[in-house]
């Protein structure tokens, strides 16, 4: 693991994984490069310096974790793990026997080698892009971490959410109905207060990783998970205007507050989404007042924007919450063989489980405990036997294709939890802030009760694929011997 975001871009740049950009734009360049290569299988991570009107050394580090291994990488395992192997990784790692350690206090710093007050504050002296073609603005915080602490419990969150630039003091953030963030800021509001925030634009993986998708249970700290994952606290400093705990090794950090909504709003969006959409288009947001902007010597914004590549969006996103599902499935139900959020669908919109089926009824308690663990823009949970891989989408296409009848393996749950970002949500719905939709369940598997007498399947076996491997290698060579003449 990584102390900061520097030491993981060396350590890839060692395995050549890196290519240095010198005089794109921030206005539309740095996002086409970005999108481009993020679709392009084996590009590398992108960073860009020398930014058309602004000085050199203030960069923009892209792509970092949209190959497989660049997110193993991040994650402490090793670069050359399979779909299959980066998920279990993360399972053993979960379930590691550590505790959670909470951050410390340290006197040296590096995000305070400059630190602006005041009427010094200017966000619009870092080269934020305008990462797609009908984004609303420039958005500095993608690959960020918000921080915030509860004004009952004193307790201190870390969430992702994208922070939108108006102006060098004005900022907003966009954060989905019901996340922890979002429960937090409205407490302060409702006793009309302000809700005193931190934004870090670039961070080590380790607090990227627990930010973006933690799902640490309310209450407690995604400091803390940081702790256990790295094998040591979290070094902190305080923020000089909301005492916030802010990473030391932070790239850059802003800090102030968000002002109750009827104080002071301003437009946010539209964005180009983790959906593939500008789905949530325009609407008022309140408004982040930045009172002091903290940042190291030559800053790095660490730019994660939503590409058609769902890796793009954070370092291993589908392994991990794959694995926090299993885990979580694992400790409710017997016979669960895998589970994997499938990428090409978007990650969490779509989940596979393969089951080993063991009673009447136990296909469909998987899918409806697996949605109940953490279900946001859930969209399908689809179920398959044990003999199907999960992490395979041919064989779970094969499973739909032949094993579902859709009269009796199909069923729907409405009103489930949802967000903006939903492009099927309805206008009249969207106006009255109905953001809820169904959920399809497929148990795309044998019928239980007359599973033994379903035909067998003309499916190899593992162990006669590897050993017909193993005997005939030289038919499986690249390339192969080319035919005799």
């Amino acid at each position: 693991m990584f102390q900061d975001l520097r030491e993981f871009m060396k350590k890839v740049e060692e395995r050549g994984e890196v290519k240095v950009v010198e005089g794109a734009n921030s206005e539309e360049e740095i996002g086409l490069l970005t999108e481009v290569a993020a679709i392009t299988p084996g590009a590398p991570m992108l960073v860009f310096d020398s930014i058309k009107g602004y000085p050199n050394g203030y960069r923009v580090a892209t792509n970092v974790f949209t190959s497989r291994s660049r997110c193993a990488l991040s994650m402490g395992a090793e670069p050359g793990l399979d779909a299959r192997g980066l998920v279990e990784y993360w399972c053993r790692r979960l379930d590691e026997p550590s505790r959670p350690l909470p951050p410390v206090n340290v006197e040296h710093a590096p995000v305070k080698e400059n630190v602006l007050l005041g009427d010094k504050v200017d966000l619009l002296k870092f080269p934020t892009p305008q990462w797609h073609s009908h984004d609303g603005g420039r958005y500095i915080g993608t690959g960020c971490t918000v921080i915030m602490r509860d004004p009952d419990d004193g307790w201190v969150n870390l969430g992702t959410y994208r922070v939108q630039v108006h102006d060098k003091a004005v900022a907003t953030i966009y954060i989905a109905p019901g996340k922890h963030g979002d429960i937090i800021r409205r407490k302060y509001w409702s006793r009309g207060q302000s809700c005193p925030v931190v934004v870090t634009c670039g961070q080590d993986p380790t607090l990227t990783l627990v930010a973006s998708s933690s799902e640490a249970p309310w209450g407690s700290s995604e400091y803390d998970e940081a702790g256990r994952l790295l094998g040591q606290p979290v070094q902190v400093t305080p923020g000089p205007v909301t005492g916030l705990p802010v990473p030391a090794t932070a790239e850059i950090a802003l800090e102030g507050e968000i002002v109750p909504p009827e104080v002071d709003s301003r437009s946010e969006g539209p964005f180009g989404e983790w959906t593939g959409y500008y789905a949530s288009g325009s609407r008022p947001e309140a408004v982040f007042r930045v009172k002091a902007v903290m940042h190291r010597r030559n800053p790095i914004i660490l730019g994660m924007p939503p590409t058609m590549n769902f890796e793009a969006t954070s370092p291993g996103l589908s392994y991990r919450r794959s694995a926090q599902r299993w885990a979580g499935l694992n400790r409710k139900l017997p016979g669960v063989k895998g589970v994997w959020e499938v990428p090409e669908a978007m990650g969490c919109p779509m989940v596979v489980i393969s089951l080993e089926q063991l009673y009447g009824g136990h296909a469909k308690r998987a899918a409806l405990t697996c949605l109940a663990e953490e279900g946001l823009m859930a969209r399908w949970v689809i179920v398959v036997d044990e003999d199907i891989d999960p992490f395979n989408i041919t064989e779970v296409l094969w499973a739909l294709g032949t094993r579902c009848d859709p009269d009796s393996a199909v069923d729907i749950v409405r009103g489930w939890w949802g967000n903006h970002l939903d492009a099927s949500l309805e206008p009249m719905r969207r106006k009255q802030q109905d953001l809820t939709h169904s959920v399809g369940i497929i148990l795309a598997c044998k019928p239980y009760h007359w599973k033994g007498e379903f035909p067998p399947s003309i499916k190899l076996s593992a162990e006669q694929v590897a050993r017909t491997k193993a005997k005939w290698s030289w038919v499986f060579s690249n390339p192969a011997p080319s035919l005799k003449k």
